[in-house]
Parts: C-alpha cells; structure tokens; sequence
C-alpha cells in the first residue's frame, strides 16, 4: 500500500466517524446540562450562557465537519476521475505489440524516427507502420499529442 492510498483511507476513516461523534457528543452533553447542571445551578442566567457557549461549540465543529467534508468529496471526485484516466490509458497500452511498445518508448526519449529505425534495426516504412498502429490504438494523431498523453 502506497502512502496516498494510505492517506485516502485514513481520511475515509476520519470523515465516516467525524459527524456521528459530533451528533453524540452533542446528545450526550445536552444530556448532562438538562439533567445535572440545570438543577444544580437552579436553572440560573450562568446556566443559559453555558448552555449557549456550548452550542455555539459545537455548531463551529459542526461546519468545520461539514467543510472537511465537502473537500473530501471533492478529493474523491479527482480521484475516481484520475483512476477512470489511468485504467483507459493502461487498457489502451496492452494493446500495443511488443515492437509498438518499444517504438513508443523511443519516441517518448525524444528520438527522431531515423534514431529508432537504427536502434531498433527496422526500415523507416516499418516503423512508420508501428507509428500508425500506435496512432489508432492510443487514438491520437500526431507525435506531440503522445508526449502530452505521457507527459
């Protein structure tokens, strides 16, 4: 496990017990001043400023939360979309031959096309066949749009 998957679950975890702690908390607390405080402080103006104190606590933590949250989902929208990016390109890839990968490789070094034919030993029509195959198999059409796909 790589340490931003790592992450990503840590925060999954975090956002998932964040609220309904919060809610619990708030419950219990609500408890705690109607049934103990209240009475023992005979229902007095020092009760209603500490029971107000705390709401005010815990509707500062409640929209923190909800901050947190609304950032989690966007986090999560950036990566499902990279995942669903990542998965195309790797399908796309294993269907390259493996001449067409080297080829590939090649062009992302920056060769020109007559350093890969003399690397690779081949014609320039045969390579410039492997560049038309991995042309319609990555779906681009120029040499450029290859190295902004990997780049």
């Amino acid at each position: 496990m790589n340490f931003f998957h790592y992450k990503h679950s840590r925060q999954k975890h975090l956002h998932s017990i964040m609220l309904p702690s919060i809610v619990l908390t708030f419950i219990g607390s609500n408890y705690l001043c109607f049934a103990e405080v209240g009475p023992l402080l005979e229902w007095n103006t020092s009760f209603y400023w500490l029971y107000w104190l705390m709401v005010l606590g815990f509707s500062v933590s409640w929209i923190y939360a909800g901050a947190i949250n609304k950032e989690y989902q966007k986090a999560q929208a950036v990566i499902s979309e990279t995942e669903t990016k990542e998965a195309i390109l790797q399908a796309k890839l294993k269907t390259l031959s493996r001449k067409e990968r080297e080829v590939l490789n090649l062009n992302l070094q920056h060769k020109n096309n007559q350093q890969i034919s003399d690397e690779l030993f081949i014609s320039p029509s045969t390579l410039k066949s492997h560049i038309n195959h991995i042309y319609k198999k990555l779906e681009v059409s120029r040499r450029q749009e290859i190295l902004e796909f990997f780049g």
